[in-house]
């Protein structure tokens, strides 16, 4: 279940903390080093922060966007999903939140990036493909990891008539 993230701060902290130095998660911080504590906004001002939910309660994933005012566009997507494998609940979260950014939120565009080479970008390569959006380009060895070494950024971009108008083609 997607749920807002700031109630859930310091369950969220720890399955980051969980995380840290994970060679599977290297892609998400596009970084060579770590925050230990998610910075949670305590508005909607600059991000939209949510997590996805079990049952139970738990944590199994972290989502966000960062929002450029006044255009009123995301122009960066954060997207994590702490088990590591695939799982119904969080799968269905993601495809709530990415839909809620235009059908309830609104935003005319949403523009994100990915590592070359992270297992999500085939998933994001389909989105894209199925809902309208392009590949914008790409950098060259843009980004160092955690293990030292350079990796290519890839950049998308998608509007919101565009992901309605396939949305709609598909219903």
């Amino acid at each position: 279940m997607l749920k807002i993230a700031y109630p859930y701060k310091d369950k969220l902290n720890k399955a980051i903390q969980d995380i840290v130095f994970e060679e599977a998660y290297k892609y998400f911080n596009q970084t060579s080093y770590w925050d230990l504590e998610v910075e949670l906004s305590k508005s909607t001002w600059k991000e939209l922060q949510f997590v996805s939910v079990d049952e139970n309660d738990n944590i199994l994933g972290y989502f966000l966007a960062e929002i450029v005012r006044p255009e009123a566009y995301i122009d960066s997507l954060g997207i994590c999903n702490f088990s590591g494998k695939c799982n119904i609940t969080f799968s269905r979260d993601l495809y709530e939140f990415l839909d809620s950014l235009f059908t309830k939120f609104n935003y005319f565009k949403i523009t994100f990036c990915v590592v070359v080479g992270n297992p999500i970008e085939k998933m994001y390569d389909r989105f894209i493909n199925k809902y309208g959006g392009r590949i914008v380009g790409y950098y060259k060895e843009h980004v160092m990891l955690q293990d030292g070494k350079y990796y290519d950024r890839k950049h998308y971009e998608i509007f919101r008539k565009d992901y309605i108008s396939r949305k709609k083609k598909k219903e």
